[in-house]
């Protein structure tokens, strides 16, 4: 008689009953020791919303027996500054031992339109786990597959922090199982009841009684001053109406000044001019008064810190580097500020070198003062150090050099894609900043970071900073312009090829071949004619892709660019006869070897064509030995696309020696690395084929 017991431990139990194909798990080849515990722990002076954390453990109650629950939903709403975040870290520290597998936090943009942070939130969840980082997927689709496999059947809190849209919460979420997701909103996320089935739970502001209770909490406990000036402890909660925040803060300025009386800040507070909008009902407005006052007390150096992050592009967290080029202090000096303004809760560290500010704290510092020429420089600090950055990442392509012969180059940082990666919201908000004011150096920032944008499939960038370029370059009659503008729109293209979108790129592709025509400019249209040829290839026209790709060699070859001809020799050689097929990717090969700076990626990208080529020829050694090297090298890089076809190939040449179980471990490898990169017509392909093996 089978029996269903399990005695001792593993990482996986697979329990079925019969199995047709492999078994992929995508679990960390190192678990961590200890489950994650990233959730912040609620803060000692934690005072009022008792109704909501009893309405917050309502929502979070599981009633069925475990095992297919979806995880509970819970949306915290409230004014800006009204304690949303905190009594989720109430919540979850009261509630630490209901989730024995993992405490996890994101912190959002806050601010609408922009998106990125969730891929690297869910990076850190991943790391934390215990996966290592190159087995960490880069699409933010294979993060959120990954974590979600996971979590499955765990016990798990996530708590999501100033999320703008119902999409980057979805992204988050953790498989079937009994976890809980405390969200806070910092955008419309009424969405959510299309799919899931959240429950909304309101914060109310603070209660009088609930506002000098926290004021109490954050004064030392022998303070005098709350049992000496009742009065006047009384008028300072009404001046802040309520906000947590502002109460906080006016908390922390009489503890900062334990000398002064309570009526000093109430008489700050009352200030006509200077608390702006606080006889407005409008409890947001009320912050802005509290803000003036704490950024009143900062010395001249942290009060213009602080004004810079006003004065900072989009919403993303900035580093002490920027801040000592913008400002142009000494680094030293930058960090002394950069404590103060930490003190005084203004300021917030997300990473050692880098910090962030909320989009109230940021709206107010624009407010408080600002100075054009510090967002002009920070506008350059970031073209200066995207520029040679992004062109290190490929610099045998050529453009750039190509375009703007005069460009000069800064120094480029010790790891380009790293500091890509860091700074790629902040880019994008930049690009955008300069097509708003017409500004053409959008051109040479979009061609700069294209590589690393496709290399990453950082999509909606890619999408987004060219959009950006094409705007801009297309409102200026001038040959130069165009040139530009068709670039960007064969960069644009590829967002839409490798987001599926076929007949978008092909459209894009074909207006860029049309624009570069018109102008006489030949290495444009070369590459419009090459991308629409691999576009008709991936849409199944290959008398289409073959016609086009042979153009694009005769065009190559009249450009008499050697890596360009090569290139062509390599695409061409995935449409052509198998024979004449073999013999062009020979040539590219041997070209790809022989330039000034060897291309070993192409050179095994040619090697990877080879093999799948002579893998239809029947010379399934010769295949082996092209698609094995091929794949090597690709594994080093991290070209997930290129590992997949590789494996494939091999799958093929197994079937062609008759060896049924390497043709099942290719097949199954390729199609789970399809799958888990979005590239899910392939998947189904290659699953077919399985299936048929």
């Amino acid at each position: 008689m089978t029996r269903n017991d399990f005695e001792g431990s593993a990482d996986a139990v697979v329990q079925a009953g019969h199995v047709e194909g492999g078994i992929h798990f995508s679990l960390p080849s190192r678990p961590a020791p200890h489950p994650p515990r990233q959730i912040r722990p609620p803060t000692r002076n934690y005072t009022n919303n008792e109704r909501q954390l009893r309405e917050i453990t309502e929502a979070a109650r599981f009633t069925g027996e475990p095992g297919g629950e979806a995880p509970r939903l819970i949306v915290l709403r409230g004014a800006a500054g009204g304690g949303k975040s905190e009594t989720a870290f109430q919540w979850a520290g009261e509630h630490h031992e209901d989730f024995p597998d993992g405490h996890f936090y994101a912190r959002l943009s806050g601010a609408a339109g922009e998106s990125g942070s969730e891929s690297e939130c869910l990076r850190d969840f991943l790391i934390t786990v215990g996966y290592a980082v190159n087995e960490i997927p880069e699409t933010l689709q294979g993060r959120a597959n990954y974590f979600r496999s996971w979590s499955t059947g765990k016990r798990v809190a996530v708590v999501v922090d100033d999320a703008v849209t119902a999409a980057q919460v979805r992204w988050l979420l953790p498989g079937l199982g009994r976890s809980v997701v405390l969200v806070t909103e910092a955008g419309p996320l009424a969405a959510l009841r299309a799919r899931e089935k959240p429950a909304f739970v309101e914060l109310d502001p603070m209660s009088p009684e609930s506002a000098r209770l926290l004021l109490r909490r954050i004064l030392d406990e022998d303070d005098p001053r709350p049992q000496r000036e009742p009065e006047q402890l009384d008028a300072l909660v009404q001046r802040c109406e309520g906000s947590t925040l502002a109460l906080c803060v006016a908390g922390a300025l009489l503890a900062q000044r334990p000398t002064r009386p309570i009526d000093w800040l109430v008489r700050e507070l009352s200030d006509q001019d200077r608390r702006l909008a606080v006889l407005s009902r409008d409890e947001s407005l009320s912050v802005n008064a509290v803000l003036n006052t704490a950024a009143d007390r900062l010395d001249e150096r942290a009060r213009r810190l602080y004004t810079a992050f006003g004065d900072h592009p989009g919403s993303g967290d900035v580093s002490v580097a920027a801040l000592v080029a913008v400002l142009e202090e000494r680094e030293d000096d930058v960090r002394e500020g950069l404590d103060r303004l930490l003190d005084a809760r203004l300021v917030q560290q997300s990473a050692p070198d880098r910090f962030f500010v909320d989009g109230l704290v940021r709206a107010h510092a624009r407010r408080y003062h600002s100075d054009p020429g510090a967002s002009s420089r920070f506008v350059q600090f970031y073209v200066d150090g995207a520029i040679p950055a992004g062109n290190a990442v490929m610099p045998q392509r050529g453009w750039l050099q190509r375009i703007w012969p005069d460009l000069r180059l800064g120094s480029v940082p010790p790891d380009p894609e790293a500091w890509l990666a860091a700074e790629r919201v902040n880019i994008r908000a930049v690009a955008e900043l300069l097509r708003d004011g017409g500004d053409e150096r959008v051109g040479p920032l979009a061609v700069a970071v294209w590589p690393f944008h496709e290399r990453a499939k950082h999509l909606d960038d890619m999408d987004a900073v060219n959009d950006c370029a094409v705007a801009v370059e297309e409102s200026r009659d001038h040959d130069a312009n165009r040139l530009v503008a068709g670039l960007a729109l064969v960069q644009r293209g590829f967002a839409f090829r490798h987001r599926g979108e076929r007949d978008k790129a092909a459209e894009m592709f074909a207006r860029a071949n049309e624009m570069a025509s018109e102008h006489g400019e030949r290495d444009l249209a070369a590459t419009a004619v090459e991308s629409l040829g691999l576009v008709r290839r991936e849409q199944g026209d290959r008398a289409a892709a073959h016609e086009l790709l042979l153009r694009n060699l005769a065009m190559a070859r009249e450009i008499a660019d050697a890596r360009r001809t090569a290139l062509a020799k390599m695409h061409l050689g995935s449409v052509e006869s198998p024979e004449a097929a073999v013999g062009l990717l020979d040539e590219a090969i041997e070209a790809f070897r022989s330039l000034p700076r060897p291309d070993l990626h192409n050179e095994h990208k040619s090697l990877l064509w080879r093999g799948i080529r002579r893998v239809e020829l029947q010379r399934p050694d010769e295949a082996r030995t092209d698609l094995t090297a091929a794949l090597r090298h690709m594994t080093e890089e991290n070209r997930h696309f290129e590992i997949a076809q590789a494996h494939a190939a091999l799958a093929r040449c197994a079937v062609a020696a008759g060896a049924v179980e390497e043709t099942r471990e290719h097949f199954t490898r390729s199609a789970s690395i399809y799958r888990t990169w979005g590239f899910l017509d392939q998947a189904e392909q290659v699953q077919a084929e399985l299936d048929r093996s």
